[in-house]
């Protein structure tokens, strides 16, 4: 199949790489700096200088980008974006962490030319999308998931189909906003367990055998005793979701205050200098010590 892979960052490189292992595709990438293709050039795809470019002619576009913004210039932008040059009969699969807003007008953008679309945003992260385990959540025509399903499970685990387009974007939303308020949570009643006489890996200890801590919270909390925070899921894009959480929901008239609390955490991590670290960083703004 010709596909292209537009965004090549931590999660986009990953994705074509294991497009390119499988041997049965005919690869063209995209990246705004340029020194992010050579790796993937070198290892057999063809690098192009706009999105444009990376559309042309296939049958398959995936997109791996930051946000709205960027997913708006990449498909959208007048002469260089994708839907500039894509043909008719293509299909176009945004697997970015975007507003169901945005994904429901490039579904309609798409559309207009003839294309079909997904929102098919991922649950994982780079050991994941090293492993070939990533989870997809997609949203969009039925037939449409049907075919692309099988080029999907060549990167990821599990493909699970939403609804139309846009649900893919929701609950990839939801996911990481129960997520983060639960990781905000554990953090902010480890900081609790300053200067009492419960030490804080022991606390951690019997929190991850009981049945209230699912395994992700047990591992993240865990991680929290360290001292350096490495980023997977780095806390800027999580207040990121937030934002995009809270504005779907605002859009409704839905009420979600856990969620503006969330962010609100997330921000204040973000405005100590901790957007870099990853989520479980935000224990950081917390009164705890690796030692407690």
């Amino acid at each position: 199949m010709k596909i292209a892979v537009l965004g090549l960052g931590a999660m986009g490189s990953r994705m074509a790489r294991r497009l390119l292992a499988t041997g049965e595709h005919d690869l063209t990438v995209w990246n705004r700096t340029a020194e992010a293709t050579r790796a993937l050039v070198e290892a057999g795809a063809t690098s192009t200088s706009t999105p444009a470019a990376a559309a042309q002619q296939r049958d398959l576009v995936i997109s791996m980008l930051r946000d709205d913004d960027a997913g708006r210039s990449v498909w959208l932008a007048p002469d260089i974006g994708a839907l500039a040059a894509i043909a008719p009969g293509t299909v176009a699969v945004d697997c970015s962490t975007v507003t169901p807003a945005f994904a429901a007008e490039l579904a309609g953008r798409c559309t207009q030319r003839g294309v079909d679309f997904l929102d098919a945003p991922v649950l994982g992260s780079r050991p994941q999308a090293d492993a070939g385990t990533l989870i997809f959540l997609v949203g969009g025509q039925p037939a449409v998931a049907h075919r692309v399903g099988p080029v999907l499970r060549q990167i990821g685990a599990a493909v699970h189909y939403m609804g139309p387009a846009g649900t893919g974007s929701q609950m990839k939303l939801l996911v990481n906003s129960l997520f983060a308020v639960q990781i905000a949570a554990v953090a902010e009643l480890l900081g609790a367990l300053h200067d009492t006489d419960l030490h804080a890996a022991r606390a951690i200890e019997v929190l991850a055998a009981t049945p209230v801590a699912s395994p992700a919270v047990a591992t993240a909390a865990t991680a929290m005793l360290g001292h350096t925070f490495p980023a997977a899921f780095p806390i800027e894009l999580v207040a990121k979701d937030l934002q995009y959480a809270a504005a779907d929901a605002a859009s409704r008239l839905c009420t979600v205050p856990l969620t503006h609390a969330a962010a609100g955490t997330y921000e204040q991590a973000i405005g100590q200098g901790h957007g870099q670290d990853n989520i479980t960083g935000v224990v950081q703004l917390f009164r705890t010590t690796a030692a407690g």
